[in-house]
């Protein structure tokens, strides 16, 4: 009787509904199976496209870094020629050049005319903030302050003041406070430090983009310099290391801008012009910034 009642308590299921039900059972793993394949196979080529996208951004940099430092070396050798040959250099020339296949134009700014974060005055300053850097003209005092106090050392203490900074890079000037990346990205092209320029900046040397600062200062200065009246500076009068003002002499910047791939890239060095050693070459780079896109297509 208890096999009986065993029997009759378990459920009747046919044979071939237990095998599909197994079937079902394996079909869901395999489905389970290849979709976890995919996924990680999915995360294998996306990490291989970055991997790739990354090498090929290395390959680009390197390449325009070459064709920027050669075609730079290039330039200050017709420079050195020209001035040896004509008796003076040009004043703050270009050239282009072909280099490989990248084309790239190399510009000459004389450091002297661009504004000494460690020398100009705080009007100089407020008016480089004001014009370039795109702020009211408070805020503009205020950062002008503020740059000020960070090369002074600030307000004297109860124990005695805090120690003046001496700047030694164009990126100190984020130390000061108020100052962000992005405005810093702005005035970058128009400031250096130790550029040697009278009170800050040698006006008879600035670019267009400097003397737009001196106009926010000093407008009837800034017309006049912009008609032509450079001074010293046409007259081609020689500095203390006998090199020409703007020439081949003194610390210079060098702009190339390298087209390659579709995009222009720029790569940056300062240079001291007559300042290596004697047999080697009449110049000598001391400060080099990576290389950076400046124009997208």
């Amino acid at each position: 009787m208890a096999n009986l009642s065993a029997r009759a308590s378990t459920p009747n299921i046919p044979p071939g509904s237990r095998a599909l039900k197994q079937r079902g059972i394996a079909l869901a793993i395999v489905v389970w199976f290849l979709a976890a394949m995919s996924l990680l196979v999915s995360g294998i080529v996306f990490q291989a496209r970055v991997d790739t996208r990354m090498a090929q951004l290395h390959v680009a940099r390197a390449k325009v870094t070459a064709a920027g430092d050669g075609a730079m070396q290039l330039f200050l050798a017709e420079l050195v020629m020209a001035a040896n040959n004509e008796g003076g250099a040009r004043a703050v020339p270009s050239g282009e050049y072909v280099i490989g296949d990248s084309k790239v134009l190399v510009k000459m700014v004389p450091a002297a005319g661009l504004i000494d974060l460690q020398s100009a005055p705080g009007n100089i300053l407020a008016g480089l903030f004001r014009s370039r850097g795109q702020v009211d003209a408070g805020e503009a005092k205020t950062l002008a302050d503020n740059v000020i106090k960070l090369r002074s050392g600030g307000p004297k203490r109860p124990r005695g003041g805090s120690k003046a900074v001496r700047l030694s890079a164009i990126e100190d000037l984020l130390r000061a406070d108020g100052l962000s990346r992005t405005l810093f990205d702005r005035l970058r092209d128009l400031i250096v430090v130790g550029g040697g320029g009278r009170r800050g900046v040698d006006w008879a040397l600035a670019p267009a983009s400097v003397l737009e600062v001196l106009r926010t200062v000093d407008p009837g200065k800034a017309a006049a310099l912009s008609a032509g009246n450079r001074g010293e500076a046409e007259s081609g009068k020689k500095d203390a290391k006998g090199g020409r003002r703007g020439g081949s002499g003194g610390r210079l910047r060098l702009d190339a801008y390298v087209r390659d791939g579709g995009q222009t890239w720029l790569r940056r060095r300062w240079v001291e012009m007559n300042a290596s050693e004697s047999g080697s070459l009449p110049w000598r780079f001391n400060r080099t910034e990576a290389v950076r896109v400046v124009v997208k297509n």
